[in-house]
């Protein structure tokens, strides 16, 4: 009873808004082979083998596969056993008696209109989509530790830029109050108080920012240790951001692919099968249920004599139909609930294909203006590196006021922690494009599922 699934159909678009140089895919490198820093991929397999997500993925596909199983038991006979003692008393004449027996049980239910097929067809479904689930939380997690990485890195070169930006700012300041202290007896000098107050409040400024930073830094860490399944502390620090893996080529291959690639994907095609499947289940209740039933054992008035197949041995044999006279369209509506559901996970399937190509199409466009940004800014900082130098000399030579050296200094600060972010949002970009591909799952599944690799 009821629909056969078939795969809806699709409209892919023909290519991605961001030009791409080759049909090949970043998914097809396993992680260990995309991330090449020693550190980071010593934290992804950490992450794999203890975080709770993962685990809790494991323990549902589990509970899955107890429950088709238990499904698929359903087109077995069950055979069961019983043994009863009856003792009864005549109410007309008084007499008392025994009765013994021991029955084996045998039952099975004739599958006509296929109500267990389309339940067990439904349970098969859940048990691939639970597994599916697992792969999506597998590639999410290694997406997740590589991004929070290059997060916490970021952060690390942040803090010491204003560090470094605080010692310089701190002598700024002792030369200023030097030279504030040398002028003539009439006040005049290359230096008043403005300026003394001015790096000052410089220096202040950068003693936030470190604290600020070294804030970040502290819940970056805390945060990245749940992702691995340990308690909030320290975390190993391998490359710099610039030693990262930047691939100069960004093949994302062709927006099909998507459909059998991405586990999420997957996941949700088999949510719809198993809605499907029981709209069937829901059909098949208009009808009767042809159950049989065999029993064969021993029976006997008394105890000695229950055990002497040639005086009590006793069997019976009973095929029953039960169908429905009656629901007050309990069945009916049952059938409209089934049909409400499948259309929902129709519904779920197509936003998740569209989201899917919406997530690899952001991240290539992501990569590619977080490239021209990041040049552009490098080149700011290079132009701010020099203004702040040529200040510098205006400065010691008369011909420029210390204001111009303070803002040169601010204005080259800021260049540095907004290059060192942008780089940070590049590699992070380049993860979520590796992730929304799919992220290398078909070689990973080759290996065990709680090692890092195969």
């Amino acid at each position: 009873m009821g629909p056969n699934y078939q795969r809806p159909e699709v409209t892919t678009p023909a290519g991605w808004r961001t030009p791409v140089s080759t049909a090949d895919s970043l998914a097809n490198l396993a992680w260990w082979d995309f991330y090449q820093d020693p550190t980071l991929t010593n934290l992804i397999a950490t992450a794999l083998a203890n975080n709770h997500d993962l685990r809790l993925a494991a323990a549902r596909i589990e509970e899955a596969m107890a429950g088709y199983r238990a499904q698929r038991a359903l087109f077995l006979p069950a055979l069961d056993a019983s043994g009863n003692w009856t003792r009864t008393r005549s109410g007309y004449t008084g007499a008392t008696g025994n009765n013994f027996d021991v029955f084996g049980l045998l039952s099975y239910e004739v599958d006509v209109w296929g109500r267990l097929r389309r339940l067990t067809e439904a349970s098969r479904a859940q048990l691939l989509a639970s597994e599916e689930g697992r792969r999506a939380v597998y590639i999410g997690l290694v997406a997740s530790v590589a991004v929070n990485y290059f997060n916490l890195r970021a952060l690390d070169e942040q803090l010491e830029i204003a560090r470094h930006t605080l010692a310089t700012r701190t002598n700024s300041l002792e030369l200023t109050r030097i030279k504030l202290s040398e002028q003539d007896g009439k006040g005049f000098g290359i230096v008043s108080e403005l300026d003394v107050k001015q790096a000052e409040t410089q220096v202040h400024t950068a003693r936030a920012t470190i604290a600020s930073l070294e804030r970040a830094v502290a819940i970056a860490e805390n945060g990245l240790s749940v992702l691995l399944g340990k308690n909030p502390g320290p975390i190993e620090r391998g490359a710099p951001l610039a030693g990262q893996r930047q691939p100069m080529e960004i093949p994302a291959g062709l927006p099909s692919e998507l459909l059998v690639r991405r586990p999420d994907l997957r996941a949700a095609e088999q949510n719809l099968i198993t809605a499907n499947a029981n709209i069937g289940a829901a059909r098949a209740a208009y009808f009767p249920t042809i159950s049989l039933t065999a029993a064969l054992g021993l029976q006997s008035l008394e105890l000695d004599d229950l055990f002497h197949p040639g005086l009590s041995r006793a069997w019976k044999f009973a095929p029953q139909i039960a169908g429905p006279v009656f629901r007050g369209g309990q069945i009916r509506a049952g059938v409209r609930a089934s049909e409400a559901r499948q259309q929902a996970a129709l519904a779920t399937y197509e936003q998740a294909i569209q989201s899917a190509f919406r997530e690899v199409d952001d991240a290539l466009v992501s990569v590619a203006k977080l490239r021209e940004q990041l040049s552009a800014q490098e080149a700011n900082l290079a132009a701010e590196r020099q203004r702040l130098e040529l200040s510098r000399l205006r400065y010691e030579g008369g011909v420029a006021s210390y204001s111009d050296v303070l803002d040169a200094e601010r204005f080259a600060f800021s260049a540095e922690l907004d290059a060192v972010n942008t780089r940070a949002e590049l590699l992070s970009a380049v993860a979520q494009l590796y992730k929304a591909l799919g992220g290398g799952w078909d070689r990973m599944a080759t290996a065990p599922f709680n090692t890092a690799r195969p």
